[in-house]
């Protein structure tokens, strides 16, 4: 690690706290923030300005309509949580360490798993704040409501297609890996996150209407993963396939 390396895990903790104040994260969530910023920022100072740009783009499109989606308890708004960190940066952080050790294709994976991270935060916010009702992915002709895990817009998927370009971009330019793959992996770990989601996540249903959380006294559960799980699969699997893929074909 060199000097300009070890000024960047200097001022991470001081990142981490700014935005823990500006509401972005909690307080446990900074924590655990402040382990995976350390750990890209050992891959290099490029590889984590990569994931400040995620990290800071996804903050800010929380705040889109923030009263809005406040009065319909959307949690993200009040800042992410130590298990959302863990679900999205776990992958980056574990794939940055392999870029480390000398695997070479984990950079690319690293910056495929930023990009999936970025699809999925900006179709997510995009779409809940300005799509209207979404439609279940694997079930287009059911409307559910907005938040809802599986549930796509046409206003979030141009989110997602913008933010994983974005990301790729960025990658390209600081990293010089592959924009294609980092662009294509990146949205189809949001599609495949949407699928996932509305096969296995967790879901509440009252009556015939379906949440991600309890809405009345007697609902009935179905699905076992939380929307966390679903990230950190989602984001594991297309990295260590690339991986594979890269190595040994």
């Amino acid at each position: 690690m060199d000097l300009a390396q070890l000024a960047i895990a200097a001022v991470v903790p001081a990142f981490a706290f700014a935005a823990y104040r500006a509401r972005f994260i909690n307080l446990r969530g900074a924590v655990a923030g402040t382990l995976i910023a350390w750990a890209l920022a050992a891959a290099g100072i490029a590889v984590f300005a990569v994931f400040v740009y995620f990290f800071v783009s996804a903050s800010l499109l929380t705040r889109l309509r923030g009263s809005w989606k406040a009065q319909r308890g959307f949690k993200d708004v009040a800042g992410r949580s130590i298990t959302q960190v863990v679900g999205v940066g776990t992958p980056m952080a574990l794939f940055a360490l392999l870029y480390i050790a000398g695997v070479r294709p984990a950079l690319t994976a690293t910056a495929a798993a930023i990009a999936i991270a970025t699809a999925d935060t900006w179709a997510s916010e995009v779409g809940v704040a300005y799509g209207g009702r979404p439609r279940l992915i694997t079930k287009p002709w059911v409307r559910v409501e907005p938040g809802t895990s599986g549930g796509v817009t046409l206003a979030g998927t141009l989110a997602s297609l913008a933010g994983a370009a974005s990301a790729a971009l960025l990658s390209y330019l600081l990293l010089g890996v592959n924009p294609y793959v980092v662009w294509g992996l990146g949205f189809a770990g949001d599609v495949l996150d949407s699928v996932v989601g509305a096969v296995a996540q967790r879901k509440f249903f009252c009556g015939a209407d379906m949440y991600d959380e309890p809405r009345c006294p007697d609902y009935r559960v179905s699905g076992y993963l939380t929307n966390e799980a679903v990230n950190l699969i989602v984001e594991a699997s297309l990295g260590l396939t690339y991986i594979v893929i890269s190595l040994y074909l």
